[in-house]
Formats: structure tokens, sequence, C-alpha cells
């Protein structure tokens, strides 16, 4: 599970911005919507990121999937910073070649805190550019006691790169650094490599998270394909979530030989029909998103997963939006899900923790700041949480203007 990320110098985000998903004590919330790790770790299973549109919601999620991309990318890739890293230093700077900093903190091992199974959480720094990371390290935090394992430093001075190892780190060391170029991964290469230490985070990025794909293209196809291929029970499991959110008329969905997913509909009232089938991509938008939303939560439903969603209320009717965060809160495993949307509809009163949500806004150097909705007092009265929010009381919303269209050409004329 994902705790904590602090990213700077990021697309949008200057400043190290820091956004938490421990769930804070007291202030009466509702503790069935945490995953309890230990005594002193309790996890929020649902955190939303809201603001307006261009405000930086998503650029949390990129550095989040430039990591990801960078750690797992195989060996072959002399150069991953290049396709992960392009453009994304601090838009509004003057340095463009100041690398990104980038910081989070993952649950291992969830354990119980006692020497025998202890609670495991790796802290990995990442600072780089497209050209080369700067800087690469990994802390285990076991039982709250810090243990270094490895970090990795460029000397600008002899272009060259300063190792150190901590007495816990098991894997190969002198050899392999001096066979990984400035643009790649020390821990994705250690882990490839067999290393025992950094294979524990590189596992969580390759097997437990989960970016879910902004659109509804192929690629999302051949996931939706994969997964209900992998797991015939779900396609029937798909259509009670149809269902569920109130689309009535598809009687099932299959998958063709050549990959191709389809959808039988049926009209509800005429029991004796056959129906008529449609291929994934001949259905409406929000369909095919719906699919792939219901898809990657069976897999949070059967396994441990950290779903995060950019642009979470795309295609999708706020009451719908809601019931699938309703949905998503009734499973029991330890998965969470993190989502990026503009909708208010997500502030709908006790739908969320309110340490789990999130606003983002930009300041007047138009760099983001994230800040979240536990940093302020619970208002008594009869306006809700979405209200004050529209009202202005939190911030975090569009400046809006007039605006009139100019023709120049028929001026011209």
């Amino acid at each position: 599970m994902l705790l904590n990320m602090t990213i700077a110098n990021f697309k949008s985000v200057k400043s190290p911005q820091k956004i938490s998903f421990e769930a804070l004590k007291g202030g009466r919330m509702d503790e069935s919507k945490v995953v309890l790790v230990n005594d002193k770790l309790r996890v929020i299973k649902t955190s939303a990121i809201i603001g307006p549109n261009g405000a930086g919601k998503s650029s949390f999620v990129r550095a989040l999937e430039v990591v990801n991309r960078v750690v797992t990318a195989p060996d072959e890739n002399e150069n991953p910073l290049t396709g992960a890293l392009a453009g994304t230093v601090f838009a509004y700077g003057v340095d463009k070649a100041t690398p990104a900093e980038i910081e989070m903190e993952v649950l291992l091992e969830k354990g119980d805190g006692s020497e025998e199974n202890p609670t495991v959480i790796a802290r990995y720094r990442f600072c780089a550019n497209k050209d080369r990371i700067y800087e690469e390290s990994l802390v285990h935090v076991i039982n709250g006691s810090r243990k270094n394992m490895f970090s990795r430093k460029y000397n600008e001075e002899d272009n060259t790169y300063t190792y150190r190892y901590g007495k816990s780190y098991r894997g190969e060391k002198k050899r392999l650094a001096g066979r990984i170029l400035d643009t790649q991964s020390f821990l994705g290469m250690a882990a490839r490599k067999g290393g025992e230490t950094c294979m524990k985070l590189y596992s969580w990025f390759t097997d437990s998270l989960h970016l879910l794909p902004m659109g509804v293209s192929s690629a999302t196809e051949q996931y939706i394909a994969k997964m209900l291929t992998e797991h015939p029970g779900w396609k029937e499991q798909l259509s009670n979530f149809f269902w569920a959110i109130d689309i009535t008329d598809i009687r099932r969905v299959g998958v063709r030989e050549d990959g191709k997913v389809v959808f039988t509909h049926v009209y509800i009232n005429d029991k004796k029909a056959d129906g008529y089938s449609n291929l994934f991509t001949l259905e409406s938008l929000s369909l095919r998103r719906l699919t792939s939303l219901a898809v990657a939560f069976f897999e949070c439903f059967t396994s441990h997963k950290t779903l995060v969603i950019d642009d979470f209320g795309m295609l999708l009717h706020p009451d719908v939006l809601c019931h699938l965060v309703e949905i998503f809160e009734a499973c029991n495993t330890d998965s969470q899900m993190l989502v990026v949307d503009c909708n208010p509809s997500l502030l709908k009163d006790g739908l969320l923790r309110r340490d789990g949500v999130w606003f983002a806004q930009k300041d007047h150097e138009s760099s983001t700041s994230y800040f979240s909705l536990a940093d302020f007092k619970a208002a008594r009265g009869k306006a809700s949480t979405r209200e004050r929010y529209l009202q202005g009381s939190y911030g975090a919303l569009p400046i809006t203007s007039e605006f009139y269209f100019v023709n120049d050409e028929k001026e011209a004329d």
C-alpha cells in the first residue's frame, strides 16, 4: 500500500508537496474506511484529489507513473528517462535541467509489529531529469527502526556515482553498480538480477500498483480481454456489476478467439429474444469506461492492489461515481484506491473520510499546492461539505471570466 508521496520540481509542482494516505486519529471519522496495519498505522482505503481543471491534480499521478516506468524499464532500455521525464520538470521554471524529486513510502509487510512478524515500510527516493539520475536511495523502516539499504548519488565534479550500502542489504553490489548507466534505476536493475532487498519494492511496482489507463483505447480492451480470459467467472460478475449501476440490458460479456470483447444485449421485456452482439469498440464510451473500472475493481477484490485512477468521473453520472466508491469500500481486501477528478460529487457527506480528501490549486507562481480537507475544522450547520466547497470555503475552485469570440477574418473582409 502507498502510504505517502512527496514531489518537487515536477510538472506544475515547484516546492515539495506531500500527500499522505495514513489515517489521522480522532475527528469522529469513519473507522470502517481504513485498513488497520497495527496500533500506530492505519491506511485510508479510498482517497481523492479534487480541484479545477489545470490545477495540477494529475501531476501527482504522472509522478507515480514516471517512477514506475523508470524502475520497471527492461535492461535493454538504455535511457528510460527520455520517455518518462522529458518535459516533466517544473513547467514555469527558468532552469529546465533542475532534476525532479520524488519520494514515497510503501508498506511492504503488514506484520503485527513483533520481531517475528515485523511491519516493514520502504522509503524510496528518486531524483532525476531526462539526462541522468542524480540520486536514488532505499531505506527500510522495520517496526519504526530505520535501516539504510542503498544510496546512489551523482558527483558532478568527477562525473561519477558514490554508492553506499547498509549492513542489511542483500544482493549484488559493486559489479552491478559498475554496469548501470546514468539513466537506469539501481533498484530495478538489482531486483531483476535477483537482489532480495530490492525485489520487495520492485514487486510492489510490478504486481500491486495499477495505474488505470485514462482512455478507452485498444490497450484497455486488451487488458479487459486478458483478465476475463484468466478469470472466466468474472464475466457473470461483470453483468451483475452493470445491474448494480442500472445498466440492465446486457445479458453477457464474452471474449472472441481474436481477443475482441463482445457484449450481448437483450431487451429486458423480451425474455425469448436472443438479443444482439456488439463489439467493445462500438459500445458507448461510458460503457467501455465502466467495464475497465469493473475489471480493475475485481482485481482489487481478489488481491492486494493500489489502484490509481485519473479522471475518475470521466463519462460517468455523479450518482454512479459515488456508488462506485461505495462498491470499492465494501471490499474486504487490503486494497486501496486513489482517484483524481474535478467532480465535487465526491465530497458527498459520508462518502470519503475528511483526511482522504485532498484539494489542488495553483498559487501566484502558477505552482500547484495540495492540502487536505482535514486541515479545515468540521463545520456545523445545514450546509453539506459539497455545498461549502462550491461556496468557496476550501478554495480549489476555478476562477472564471467572460469570453467573447472575435472574428478577425470577418473584420479583415
